[in-house]
């Protein structure tokens, strides 16, 4: 069989034997912190000062930033005191943020900002990882860290690429990038159609259709509305609010996790064949409808909700996990899959009398409409795997002949 080295991720639970290691591995964090908020300062200054000269500025890449750096750890000796490579590696980071800016061309992508103590307590070994027996080594500080997961480790005998240690809600994580040798995945020669909605997933395969939806969220999002609104009400920089502070934070965790386990177990059921998905953009999909003073958005409220669904179902993930996972990932045109009829073919934006029941105008046909979206996308998937090459017009067959296609 053969075998491809792919990298995995995995995330652990960071357990210390001595408070004074927490203690160092949070002014770690601080450091790294520290240099990316002064390096970017700089180079802000920089561009300032090149503009009023009429000069090129100097280029904020990975070389300059590096050394930029070295005088920097040379002027504060209190930086010597953390490990060299972890701290300055948060200046890659920096390099391709500053790419990132430099190379967007719609405007969408904004300079790279400042960091609080609030956020971005993170460190990333980059090199020279040592796990053993469930034990990290953190270098300069010269101790090891327990790391704990339900479940154990994996990949034990894979090779550790990058670990990145992170403080999310007062608890430290360690997320660990491994290269392990993946086996060759099997194509049992299905072919899934997907519908992404809000909220929801309808998935046709040629012999059964299924929606599958969310998890039901609402008490805990009640709970992080409430949370949100006492901090809201208490003084800023009490203790109080400190601890609504984290118990909101706790409850936004709970939730997110859910509905990335969900979006693991949707991908997980799907793993197995071809998946034929539609190629949407989500980022352009939940812009604000608010508008301008002088043109002025409709249906506002409405917007933000279906935006705010959209962003919580996490169609981008969803996708994401799908293209590593499937054995293929085929995109398709996404016009008048809703609209169509997958019975005739006949498009019509009547036969959608209301969001979730589809009836054809022309030959009455009557179904779900996520699932009729869900097989239109599956035989567009068909016809530009067979060479059809126009996967935006309907190819109709049967489910004998699709069969057959896929096979």
């Amino acid at each position: 069989m053969n075998t491809s080295i792919e990298c995995r991720q995995i995330t652990f639970r960071v357990l210390f034997d001595r408070p004074s290691d927490a203690a160092y591995l949070a002014a770690a964090t601080g450091a790294a912190r520290f240099v990316w908020n002064h390096m970017l300062a700089r180079q802000h200054e920089l561009y300032n000062l090149a503009k009023t000269l009429g000069i090129q500025p100097p280029a904020p890449s990975y070389l300059n930033l590096s050394k930029a750096f070295t005088r920097l750890r040379n002027e504060a000796a209190w930086l010597r005191d953390y490990p060299f490579s972890p701290v300055r590696h948060v200046l890659k980071y920096q390099a391709l943020a500053w790419q990132a800016f430099f190379r967007d061309t719609t405007g969408e992508v904004g300079r790279p900002r400042f960091r609080s103590r609030w956020r971005g307590d993170s460190l990333t070994l980059p090199d020279k990882i040592r796990i053993v027996d469930g034990k990290i080594w953190l270098p300069k500080r010269g101790c090891w860290l327990t790391l704990r997961r339900r479940g154990g480790h994996p990949w034990p005998h894979g090779r550790p690429v990058r670990a990145v240690f992170k403080r999310i809600n007062g608890k430290w994580h360690c997320t660990i990038c491994v290269a392990v040798a993946a086996p060759e995945r099997m194509d049992d020669g299905s072919v899934t159609g997907i519908d992404m909605n809000a909220g929801q997933v309808a998935t046709d395969d040629g012999w059964t259709c299924i929606i599958q939806a969310q998890p039901d969220t609402r008490r805990l999002t009640a709970r992080e509305k409430r949370f949100n609104r006492r901090m809201q009400r208490q003084k800023k920089g009490s203790k109080r609010r400190e601890k609504t502070r984290r118990r909101y934070a706790r409850t936004k965790q709970r939730i997110a996790m859910r509905r990335r386990n969900w979006q693991h177990q949707v991908s997980h059921r799907l793993r197995n064949g071809t998946v034929v998905v539609e190629d949407l953009r989500p980022k352009a999909m939940t812009r604000s409808a608010r508008g301008t003073l002088e043109n002025p958005g409709r249906n506002v409220k409405a917007k933000t909700g279906l935006n705010r669904v959209i962003r919580e179902t996490g169609w981008g993930a969803l996708r994401d996990m799908l293209a590593y996972k499937a054995p293929r990932l085929i995109s398709v045109n996404p016009a008048n899959t809703s609209r169509e009829c997958a019975a005739c073919g006949h498009v019509a934006a009547a036969s959608r009398p209301s969001q979730a029941k589809f009836q054809c105008v022309a030959c009455g046909h009557t179904d779900n409409a996520d699932l009729n979206a869900a097989r239109n996308i599956r035989r567009r998937g068909l016809a530009q795997l067979h060479g059809e090459g126009r996967s935006d017009l309907p190819t109709l067959m049967n489910r004998e002949t699709d069969r057959k296609m896929a096979a």
